[in-house]
């Protein structure tokens, strides 16, 4: 089974979890059930490439192995969550003392990027691994 874990940063499985069962997770579930639905056929390209019938954890593996290789489930909606991280940090630092929003940004990106989406990946790696059945069904439907 592929896994992913952050490398840059601590967060904890038990963390993700709870995230999940506060129902904080929902926008990323509906957001993976559909990266899946649009990538089926490349996840089904590359599992035949191991079985001419994948086993179920060979489809999983394939979109694990395919979502590192893109990166983002839906990068216009990290894009926008990404902008309003870094709003909020702008609008803090500049509550001491003025300074220039593209620095802040740069160096919200050279700080935190990273961490950023390794935490989503993470995060997206739990959801497959809560969501199996939900999954299947739509990489076999």
């Amino acid at each position: 089974m592929i896994e992913f874990y952050p490398n840059s940063i601590y967060y904890p499985r038990e963390a993700v979890e709870e995230k999940l069962a506060k129902g904080e997770l929902e926008r990323t579930e509906k957001h993976l059930m559909g990266w899946t639905e649009r990538h089926r056929g490349e996840i089904w390209d590359c599992a035949r490439d191991d079985s001419d019938n994948p086993s179920d954890e060979v489809l999983l593996d394939n979109l694990r192995a395919l979502l590192l290789c893109k990166g983002s489930l839906q990068p216009a909606a990290e894009m926008g969550d990404m902008i309003k991280e870094i709003t909020k940090e702008v609008w803090y630092r500049n509550e001491d003392a003025p300074e220039a929003p593209d620095l802040v940004a740069a160096e919200w990106r050279a700080k935190y990027l990273t961490k950023w989406r390794e935490a989503r990946m993470f995060e997206a790696f739990i959801l497959i691994e809560k969501r199996t059945e939900q999954l299947l069904k739509i990489l076999k439907g």
